[in-house]
């Protein structure tokens, strides 16, 4: 009996002053597509430097009376070391239910209902010493997740034309062009909205989008060379050697920052050419589908599905839909998509 006692006294003991430690005393608050978000900590430093980071790279808007998001950190001294180089390699994501959860072994864990829209992420104190992986890996999973439970969502580069009514969504595979096609048409007085996902979501007979991430581009070095004044800090992205390019210092005034409801929406399916000349054919809705099925997220559970691909339904019946193959020459892919109209 006394050593059961003595058990529980340590459990407790240990429990409680880990409560201590571990107070959510900092707070940083945004509203990502309008959404209510708040992230704690019980250390300023990844609210200062993670968190930020992480508020820029989502469209934002007024905030709603949607159920809030909720993140908490906590940097824990028990765990740790020097953090690898290969640990976005390391990261495993596991399921049950609702349930997610999202391990970096010694350096960190975290764990999020989906339905309650709340997550508790754990770091050791040399990932919190790193922002862009604690920003990235972590503190934007779990907002993305939350988000695309109420969002449509497609994997494309997205751009506003000049009068910032016409909003063109670019699809296709990894290393297809969409990202430097979006740069050209930026550089050609268009207006960026995000390079890797736009979100959209109906309202009334329109509908409103946003993107992630804003304000930045990755870009491989064959790419980078086409556009040398560029520059920024390098990443590993699958199997190539990427550069992010913050759009925010180089085009400070063609940032698209918030969520907008477009005019019209024109889908652009992007595959590469094999000359100069780009050439736009225009793809039915049902053509369209399988494409756009392969280019979202799938939810397994009906209650979600349901209303995601309904949204996308609804969206191919009210927008232009091309095949949109891009040549070599950059004014030739500018001038086709102006006359896209």
């Amino acid at each position: 009996m006394a050593q059961i006692n003595e058990f529980y006294e340590k459990f407790l003991m240990e429990d409680f002053w880990s409560r201590q430690a571990n107070a959510q005393n900092y707070a940083f608050e945004f509203a990502p597509f309008g959404i209510p978000a708040t992230i704690t900590a019980n250390r300023p430093e990844p609210l200062e430097t993670a968190a930020r980071l992480s508020a820029g790279r989502f469209s934002e808007a007024s905030r709603s009376e949607e159920q809030a998001i909720r993140l908490q950190l906590v940097v824990d001294d028990r765990t740790g070391g020097p953090v690898p180089d290969d640990l976005p390699d390391r990261l495993r994501y596991q399921g049950v239910g609702e349930w997610m959860s999202l391990s970096a072994d010694a350096w960190g864990h975290g764990f999020a209902n989906l339905s309650m829209g709340e997550a508790v992420i754990f770091l050791s104190p040399a990932l919190a010493a790193k922002p862009r992986l604690v920003s990235r890996y972590f503190i934007d999973h779990y907002l993305l997740n939350f988000i695309l439970t109420r969002w449509a969502m497609l994997h494309a580069s997205c751009v506003l034309d000049p009068t910032r009514e016409r909003l063109i969504v670019m699809i296709a595979p990894h290393n297809t062009g969409k990202s430097t096609t979006a740069l050209h048409l930026l550089r050609a007085g268009y207006h960026f909205l995000a390079d890797g996902m736009a979100l959209l979501r109906q309202q009334g007979a329109a509908f409103v989008a946003g993107g992630y991430p804003i304000g930045e581009v990755k870009l491989r070095d064959d790419v980078l060379a086409q556009f040398p004044d560029y520059s920024g800090p390098q990443v590993r992205v699958r199997e190539h050697r990427k550069t992010i390019v913050c759009l925010r210092t180089a085009h400070p005034e063609r940032m698209v920052e918030t969520v907008i409801t477009p005019i019209s929406i024109q889908l652009c399916f992007v595959e590469r050419g094999g000359t100069p000349q780009t050439e736009v054919m225009p793809l039915s809705p049902d053509e369209a589908w399988s494409r756009i099925m392969a280019n979202t997220i799938y939810w397994d559970e009906p209650a979600r599905l349901t209303p995601h691909t309904g949204m996308l339904q609804a969206m191919l019946r009210i927008v232009n839909i091309y095949r949109l193959r891009i040549g070599s020459d950059p004014a030739g892919i500018v001038a086709t998509i102006e006359g896209l109209g």
